[in-house]
């Protein structure tokens, strides 16, 4: 309930936040919580930052979904970064973060405006990425956004790799996604506290980026549109899960590989037996098992139906009828060069790219159908090298035509969609011995939450990044009238707003047939039955 402005209510919040500025505190239904405030050098606003909030049982019961927080044991202190959840691969992390690293990790940071709030503001609750194996909370920084657009930023951890998606083959198949039931959580403590930070249950925007931004799409199609959804509004960055074109494994196989790691094999091959055996394991053994089979111990998320449905299927956006803003970067692929350790790319032969192609699809089969199409995109640009034009393939492939294929179902659906590509290349935001990845599959994040390098910050990085921050925070504040530029329509003339083309540091409108001219060839692809991410 938010009320009234009158002087003396002024006057008293003003007190309080003069009182309490170096150790903002609030009041939630399971305690009460310390933050820390903070100003940013090119703002004036104050905001309250929260960073370790528990919004479940943590530690949770290994492998099992999260529990209902009912009460703090006594006040939390909120003022230093939550621990990482154990991680599988490490990609944005300091050493510092991984020391944290450990299952007591169910918590979730709130930036919120300084200051008396008479009407409740938008909320924007961020899902990180990692392909469903890493990631955390603590990397992200959501200051610039809540001091710049008056907005209150949720980013929140939850479990993945085996931790999330164990695959247990004795739980019952709607209890094993628990890292998706994570998310679920969350959501419902932000329903239940977020106007204690001065943001609106009501009004708020899921938003992630690649396996954020499908789980987030796992979120509308499994949710039903009604009054209770946790969300009003959803944002969908490098990522989705309506379709695949690449299959994904169960996790079925992994799960025996760490039973048989751990030395928990029962001799009568009771399940029971040998998950609990796996239950009491060390979680940082556990660990460097994950670290060192890694490829073969893909924890994949199952189809159960409460956090996510079978793939293909066109008509995903007939769950959950809510605004949506969807785009891709223009060079995604590029991030396989750092992420494989192939540093020349111009060595990249014809057997080394066949090779990738069946690393990616998991098939030498698809790899070999699809193979034909790298020849096009060279025919098309002829500049490009062999990793080059595979890494094409593969921003079109995973990211790019399923953002067209969702905005499409979503306009049949008349769902209001607006659809971006971002095509910038950012010189301070390429990958060490890396200058010229150009648009590569994350270079955005640092752009939307405003955390990009100073240093040697060029004139169309400030500009484009503040545009863009703008353009996310304006949707999440009125949806239905969409970030600032023209909705697609899904017709053939459909336009797509790309931001930063060509040096720009705004939006320029261009035909969808520029970038997804290709997408009629991969179409046969996309009959994989579990998303890639």
């Amino acid at each position: 309930m938010f009320f009234k402005c009158t002087a003396a209510l002024w006057t008293l919040l003003g007190l309080a936040a003069a009182a309490s500025r170096h150790a903002p505190t609030v009041a939630l239904r399971p305690g009460r919580v310390t933050g820390t405030t903070t100003v940013l050098p090119s703002s004036t606003a104050t905001v309250n930052k929260f960073l370790s909030i528990p919004y479940a049982v943590t530690p949770p019961k290994r492998f099992l979904p999260p529990e209902r927080l009912d009460g703090y044991d006594g006040p939390v202190d909120a003022t230093h970064p939550a621990p990482l959840c154990i991680q599988q691969n490490y990609a944005h992390e300091t050493p510092a973060q991984v020391a944290s690293e450990s299952e007591d990790c169910l918590y979730l940071s709130v930036y919120a405006p300084a200051g008396p709030s008479c009407h409740g503001k938008a909320v924007m609750f961020w899902i990180h990425g990692g392909d469903l194996t890493s990631g955390t909370s603590s990397v992200f920084d959501g200051t610039s956004m809540a001091a710049n657009q008056d907005v209150v930023v949720v980013i929140i951890n939850y479990r993945v790799n085996a931790f999330g998606f164990s695959n247990a083959p004795n739980l019952p198949l709607e209890s094993r996604n628990v890292g998706f039931l994570d998310q679920h959580m969350a959501l419902d403590w932000v329903q239940e506290n977020i106007a204690a930070f001065g943001g609106d249950p009501r009004k708020v925007t899921i938003f992630g980026e690649s396996s954020g931004a499908s789980s987030i799409d796992r979120l509308l199609t499994t949710m039903g549109d009604d009054d209770r959804l946790p969300f009003r509004a959803a944002i969908l960055q490098s990522g989705q899960a309506t379709v695949s074109a690449f299959p994904n494994g169960d996790g079925s196989a992994a799960w025996r590989t760490l039973v048989s790691s751990l030395n928990c094999t029962s001799s009568s091959a009771n399940e029971q037996d040998e998950f609990e055996c796996v239950q009491k394991a060390d979680a940082l053994t556990i660990r460097d098992i994950l670290h060192s089979d890694s490829a073969l111990l893909d924890f994949g998320p199952v189809t159960d139906n409460v956090t996510q449905r079978a793939t293909p299927f066109s008509d995903a956006r007939h769950a959950a009828k809510v605004p949506l803003l969807i785009g891709s970067n223009g060079q995604e692929g590029m991030n396989l060069g750092p992420s494989l350790g192939i540093t020349d790319f111009e060595a990249v032969t014809g057997p080394t790219l066949d090779m990738l192609l069946a690393l990616m699809t998991g098939s030498e089969e698809l790899a070999a159908q699809i193979r034909p199409v790298v020849d096009g995109i060279q025919a098309t640009y002829p500049w490009f090298n062999l990793f080059q034009a595979g890494a094409q393939l593969y921003t079109e492939v995973v990211y790019q035509c399923p953002a067209k294929i969702v905005t499409d179902a979503s306009v049949q659906e008349k769902i209001p969609t607006w659809r971006y590509y971002f095509n910038a290349t950012i010189p301070n935001l390429q990958p060490v011995g890396y200058p010229t990845l150009g648009a590569f599959h994350g270079a955005d994040l640092d752009m939307v939450f405003g955390t990009y390098p100073t240093v040697n910050a060029t004139e169309q990085q400030v500009s484009l990044s503040a545009f863009m921050q703008t353009a996310w925070a304006t949707f999440a504040k009125n949806p239905k009238s969409g970030p600032g530029w023209k909705a697609s329509d899904g017709t053939s003339g459909d336009e797509v707003a790309c931001l930063g083309c060509e040096g720009s540091s705004g939006v320029d409108m261009i035909p969808v047939s520029v970038i997804d001219a290709r997408c009629p060839l991969y179409a046969p692809l996309f009959t994989a039955l579990t998303p890639y991410f």
